[in-house]
């Protein structure tokens, strides 16, 4: 079994999966499955995906048969995965190639009770770069969920959670229109 399920969810991005997927695959860690949960697409995302998955087996494939939201395609993902650490990426982004090394390598060195890592994020936008969290934000760990309650610092894309923390405190609350993350990371926390 791989240590990580990297879940990528995906709507009629036919034209960006290829490139979120390859930015998985090109990690610096290379024990985990790339599960891709197509949010019931009308393009051509199940025959790219196929295609990747033919020239490599980390690569699963989970079709649904309606559209009904990136939280709940999520949701399908953490059902499907088959390792113990679950990471999101989503189908328009990308990672820094030592993301889940250094991620996994956090947890190895973290108290057995550790149930998220995360990091901060590089958003671009045009040809503008901003870092995230910015600068006058402290750095938050151990028992953060007070800080939480004040905002959320931690997107879902730059998280490595252990599985058995959606087990403890559940998955993302699909019937909410918005804020998913935030709701589930303060559930998490608590």
């Amino acid at each position: 079994m791989p240590k990580v399920s990297v879940i990528i969810p995906t709507y009629n991005r036919a034209h960006k999966i290829n490139k979120a997927v390859q930015g998985v695959l090109g990690q610096t860690f290379q024990d985990f499955e790339v599960i891709v949960v197509d949010d019931g697409s009308t393009d051509n995302t199940e025959q790219l995906v196929r295609k990747m998955r033919a020239g490599d087996n980390r690569i699963r494939y989970v079709k649904l048969t309606r559209n009904v939201g990136a939280a709940s395609a999520r949701n399908a993902g953490i059902r499907s995965a088959q390792s113990g650490y679950i990471a999101f990426q989503d189908s328009d982004d990308e990672w820094m190639p030592e993301k889940l090394e250094k991620q996994m390598k956090v947890f190895e060195n973290a108290p057995p009770d550790t149930g998220v890592v995360y990091t901060g994020f590089w958003r671009v936008e045009n040809s503008k770069r901003t870092y995230i969290p910015y600068p006058w934000v402290t750095r938050k760990e151990g028992a953060i969920h007070e800080e939480l309650l004040k905002g959320n610092f931690i997107t879902t894309q730059a998280a490595l959670v252990k599985k058995e923390c959606f087990d403890k405190a559940g998955m993302f609350d699909d019937s909410l229109p918005r804020l998913q993350d935030w709701e589930l990371w303060l559930r998490i926390s608590k």
